[in-house]
Parts: structure tokens; C-alpha cells; sequence
């Protein structure tokens, strides 16, 4: 019983709280928060007639530099602005180079008549170009000297020096350097005295000769350390004067030919 009248207790309390609590809710409650006072709004109709008239429109347009909006236009119609990657990939290398060094310039240097570095690169290009021209008429209707064109002779040089080769052992060389002197042409001579060398070497099985062979295979294939040497020696000559350019008069292939035969009779 007395459980009972505590729980009934408990419930008119929550009862009382929960009238108390919808008491304190305001009774009145606003609609709108704008002030009183707003002023109301005209509702505008866009499409109504004669809306537009009162638009303000120029009677004076102003004038446009054309000449300033040309600068800016072609300024962005440089390929650099040309975004086509088709037009991007056929821009050379050195395109993009000059078109560097003309911007370079052209900040470098003032404004003046709208230089530009590409013109007066093409300028001188075509001087140069006329120059090179006039010379090239000088040296063949003048001169009567053959410009960029192989010498005939020095072929036939090359031709027989390369038929004497392939046929080194099966070949009386005594004449070819006998010719070559009479035409005095002695580094030739020189060539042929070293040649006469390798021939002796070959004949007495000192050397395999194939006339593809380096002069430093074929001392390489020489087992005799003095023949070596000497052999060397005369083919350090050669190359002086046949590789290295030197000049050759009749004096001096006496002194260079001393060597070739004095290789020749000890050897042969």
C-alpha cells in the first residue's frame, strides 16, 4: 500500500513539471523578421512595353587605334600562341632558338622603327649569301679553277696505289717508283718504297699479308724484335709524309729513301 502511494506520487510531480514547462512558452510569436518600417518593394515587369526606351545608347562612339590593336593582335599570333599540337611539332629547333634570341634583342634594345633581330639576320644571310656566290663565278668563269669538284689526277693516284695493293706480290714495284719520281711526285714514291718493304717481308714468310691489314697488325705479326723496329721506323715515315701532310722535294725523299733502302738489303 505504501509503495503504491509513493509511485502515485511520482507521477503528479512529472505532471506538475510538464504544466509549468508549456506555460513558459511565449504566447505571441512573430511572422516576419523584417522591421516594421521596410519599405515595400515595386514589382518590376521586364517584358512590359517601353520598358527598354529609356535605356541610355552612345551617339558618339570613340575612336579605336588600329594601329595599337594591331601590335596586340599579331603580338598573340605568333606559333608560340598556337596551341594545334600539329603546329607546335613542325616548329624547328632552331626557329624556336632565333625567335629567343629576337625576343632577347628586343628587350635589350629600344623600339625604334619596330627593329626586329629576324630581319636584319636575313639581311646579312643574304649578303653572305651573294658573296659566296660571286666567289664561286670568280673561281670557275675567271680562274677556270674547279670548285667542290675531286681531283682527276689524285684518283688515278689513289686507283693505282690500290691496284698495287691487291696485287702486292705478283707486281715488279721498281717501276712504280721509278715513275713516281719521274713525275716528281715523291710521297707517292715513299708510299711504294714501304710497300716494296712489305712485299720483302711477305715473300720470306715473315708476314701474312692481305691488303686489308693495319700497319700495326702487320708489325705485330714480325717476331724478330730489331726487324720490328726497323720496320716501325719506316712506317713512321710513311705516316709523316703521307698522312701527316709533309711536303716532299727531291732532297728530302734522298734522305727519307736512305731508310726504305737500307731496310731492303739488310733484310733481304
Amino acid at each position: 500500500m505504501a509503495f503504491k502511494m509513493q509511485c502515485l506520487g511520482i507521477i503528479y510531480g512529472m505532471m506538475i513539471l510538464f504544466c509549468s514547462a508549456q506555460d513558459s512558452i511565449p504566447g505571441e510569436i512573430f511572422q516576419d523578421s523584417l522591421p516594421a518600417d521596410y519599405p515595400e518593394q515595386d514589382v518590376v515587369d521586364f517584358l512590359a512595353e517601353g520598358y527598354y526606351d529609356h535605356v541610355p545608347s552612345f551617339t558618339n562612339i570613340p575612336k579605336v587605334d588600329t594601329a595599337e590593336f594591331g601590335k596586340l593582335t599579331a603580338a598573340y599570333k605568333t606559333e608560340e600562341f598556337d596551341y594545334d599540337k600539329e603546329n607546335v611539332d613542325r616548329v624547328s629547333l632552331f626557329k624556336r632558338i632565333f625567335e629567343r634570341i629576337n625576343r632577347w634583342l628586343s628587350q635589350l634594345f629600344p623600339d625604334t622603327n619596330n627593329f626586329q633581330f629576324s630581319d636584319l639576320f636575313y639581311k646579312i644571310l643574304a649578303v653572305f649569301g651573294i658573296i659566296v656566290l660571286i666567289w664561286i663565278l670568280y673561281r670557275v668563269l675567271i680562274s677556270r679553277k674547279r670548285w667542290l669538284k675531286p681531283n682527276d689526277e689524285k684518283d688515278e693516284d689513289l686507283d693505282e696505289i690500290r691496284f698495287v695493293e691487291k696485287n702486292l706480290l705478283d707486281l715488279d714495284l721498281s717501276s712504280y717508283i721509278d715513275q713516281a719520281r719521274k713525275d716528281g711526285d715523291f710521297v707517292r714514291a715513299i708510299r711504294y718504297l714501304n710497300l716494296l718493304n712489305i712485299q720483302l717481308l711477305a715473300k720470306k714468310g715473315m708476314i701474312d699479308w692481305r691488303y686489308t691489314k693495319s700497319h700495326m697488325e702487320l708489325i705485330d705479326e714480325l717476331q724478330d724484335n730489331q726487324l720490328k723496329k726497323e720496320f716501325a721506323g719506316n712506317v713512321d715515315i710513311l705516316n709523316r709524309v703521307w698522312y701527316g701532310g709533309m711536303p716532299v722535294d727531291e732532297k728530302k725523299y734522298d734522305e727519307f729513301s736512305h731508310y726504305f733502302l737500307n731496310f731492303q738489303a739488310k733484310w733481304q
